[in-house]
């Protein structure tokens, strides 16, 4: 079972080296001491996505790079069960990442993604892409992270690695294919809602619903009364966050993940179009103009550089009213934690009475 924690500890720097290191130039392998939805449908693999294999070593630790279609893939890895699945687990995921909202592009260019099998070679690959800025990750117990489209992370058992693997592919995902950097909250929002997946033998089926941890945290947090409000967590970057607040980070990342199922789904899905269309312009690079003409210069450009606030949905929905809109989010939440819930979470079904994925 999942410690509630670790999850959310391992994605929060995603976004922050995004932000901070994004003017460093991509490593190259030699950096690296080479040797050489309705319900979302289930989204399987090709049966043979692995083009080529080939030995690896890293720090004298015997590895293989794997090459499919859009991933590049390092790891130190001896597990057979975590080598056989992790490159179909990666193809399918790129593929719910380009349908489950909205239509999206590939990515340019194959997403390096690095899994080493213990946390000190993590911590090393971590200091070779990020230098002194590296360190600061000493702090993530479990998990990962991505910079400049490359994902990083450490066997913490196949099923917890394989959710980090789908959260930080999101953000590697975004970093190569999108034009326009999306709003921090939809970021990773969109992160923890590509997580939820179960199996049916040896294939994920991707279910943004059937998310435990983010419930669980979810509930635990609207009984306690730690809730943030909307408008708080619109301002808020996983960054503001230490990691030694408690279950603030936790509860961030549960919030985020019902916001963004509250805008696809909630709300007699009033919100979904313009869900839709701040996705689709970051890919097409027109989120940044749509803000400075919606919102005026000033507005615009302070939404685009903090990537906080209602900004993006204040430009897309039109007379929007925040107080309702909130109060919406609000009452969605109660519903999603209402008892009886869990089961249909663990089942990948909505809670919601309403038609939602």
């Amino acid at each position: 079972m999942r410690a509630p924690s670790s999850l959310a500890l391992a994605v929060s720097l995603s976004l922050v080296e995004s932000l901070v290191i994004s003017c460093a130039s991509s490593p190259n392998a030699t950096s690296f001491h080479t040797s050489s939805t309705a319900a979302v449908p289930k989204v399987a693999p090709p049966k043979d996505v692995v083009e080529s294999v080939e030995p690896w070593t890293f720090h004298g630790a015997e590895g293989t790079i794997i090459r499919t279609p859009h991933y590049r893939i390092y790891t130190t890895e001896h597990n057979p069960i975590f080598i056989d699945r992790l490159p179909g687990f990666l193809e399918a995921s790129l593929t719910h990442y380009r349908i489950a909202i909205t239509p999206l592009p590939p990515p340019r260019l194959r997403l390096d993604t690095f899994l080493m099998d213990t946390r000190p070679q993590w911590v090393l690959v971590a200091r070779q892409l990020l230098g002194a800025d590296g360190d600061q990750l000493t702090q993530i117990q479990r998990g990962g992270f991505a910079t400049r489209g490359i994902g990083v992370f450490y066997d913490i058992g196949v099923f917890d690695t394989l959710a980090v693997a789908a959260h930080e592919g999101w953000h590697q995902y975004t970093q190569r294919a999108f034009n326009d950097r999306l709003p921090v909250w939809l970021e990773e929002g969109l992160a923890t809602y590509m997580e939820g997946h179960k199996w049916d033998g040896a294939e994920p089926i991707f279910l943004p619903w059937a998310n435990i941890e983010r419930f669980d945290q979810l509930r635990k947090a609207a009984a306690a009364g730690d809730l943030l409000s909307l408008a708080d967590l619109l301002a808020t970057s996983p960054h503001d966050i230490p990691p030694t607040a408690g279950d603030s980070l936790v509860t961030y990342y549960a919030q985020i993940w019902a916001l963004v199922h509250f805008l696809d789904a909630g709300a007699n899905r009033r919100y979904q179009p313009a869900l839709r269309a701040i996705v689709s312009d970051a890919a097409r690079g027109q989120l940044r103009r749509t803000l400075l003409v919606k919102l005026g210069s000033k507005v615009g450009a302070k939404t685009i550089t903090t990537g906080r606030g209602p900004g993006a949905l204040q430009a897309y929905i039109v007379d929007l009213n925040l107080d309702e809109l909130s109060f919406q989010y609000d009452q969605f939440i109660v519903e999603l934690v209402a008892p009886g819930s869990r089961d249909r979470i663990v089942a990948g079904r909505s809670p919601i009475s309403s038609p939602a994925r």
